[in-house]
């Protein structure tokens, strides 16, 4: 039984904000989400709701102060002393441990192909591929690796609305509809607070556990994060419209 789930709610959130900047996930000759926001070309007349835009302004400016100081110098730290072959293979590890979100987004919208290649490449990554570590599957051309599908995705394809654009405290740019299949994943995702069903690991290893996985993931948000902040006259604007075009694209897929 865990006894200490909800004892430590600041480290919590924080964890929670770690882990959910942004939704990276590593596809082979793919942009990622994140690269994604900072190679399109935008369009800044797109219609983005953003009734909240000051307070979002705020959240902004606060969220970065806490990315600058706080992450970059935890992910210098880890590629300075961390080998390349190293890092593609934490990675590689957690993005198989996200095939259950992956699975059931893909079931929900009725995207049956996208489920079969998913649960091919679980099997043979988390065997052959050492529990995720190695990709063998990409060998296998029928199992190419696909764009990823979540909850959020999922909630568009039924026709729910965005809703307001939103800038959450460690969590970053969301709208309403993400913000709801944000916590859709986490329900979906078997080893994630707070609906974990792993009920006998300590709160010690759920957070070293998923720091990794976010640390794992961190590089290249880093990168294209200052890669924004050095060529945008108003990043906020940038990433706003950017994270908008992008899940949008996702959805009409």
């Amino acid at each position: 039984m865990k006894t200490q789930k909800f004892k430590r709610p600041l480290a919590w959130a924080c964890l929670i904000g770690l882990l959910s900047v942004t939704n990276l996930t590593a596809q082979d000759g793919k942009l990622t989400e994140d690269e994604a926001f900072f190679y399109e070309e935008f369009d800044e007349s797109a219609g983005v709701y953003d009734p909240f835009e000051s307070v979002n302004r705020f959240i902004f400016k606060y969220n970065d102060y806490v990315f600058s100081n706080t992450l970059q110098p935890l992910v210098d730290t880890y590629t300075a002393i961390t080998p390349d072959t190293v890092e593609e293979g934490a990675s590689n590890f957690f993005n198989n441990l996200r095939y259950p979100v992956r699975l059931a987004s893909n079931l929900l919208q009725g995207r049956f192909k996208g489920a079969w290649i998913e649960t091919g490449r679980f099997a043979i990554n988390s065997t052959v591929g050492i529990v995720g570590i190695l990709t063998p599957a990409d060998d296998y051309e029928s199992l190419a690796p696909i764009e990823s599908e979540d909850v959020g995705q999922v909630f568009g394809a039924w026709g729910i609305g965005e809703g307001p654009y939103l800038v959450l405290p460690f969590f970053g740019p969301s709208n309403l509809r993400d913000l709801a299949g944000l916590f859709g994943d986490r329900a979906i995702n078997p080893i994630k607070e707070p609906f974990s069903m792993i009920d006998d690991w300590e709160w010690e290893w759920q957070f070293a556990t998923f720091s990794a996985d976010y640390i794992s993931r961190s590089p290249q948000i880093i990168e294209r994060y200052k890669q924004l902040k050095g060529s945008s006259i108003d990043p906020y604007s940038s990433l706003k419209n950017g994270y908008t075009q992008y899940r949008r694209g996702a959805v009409s897929e």
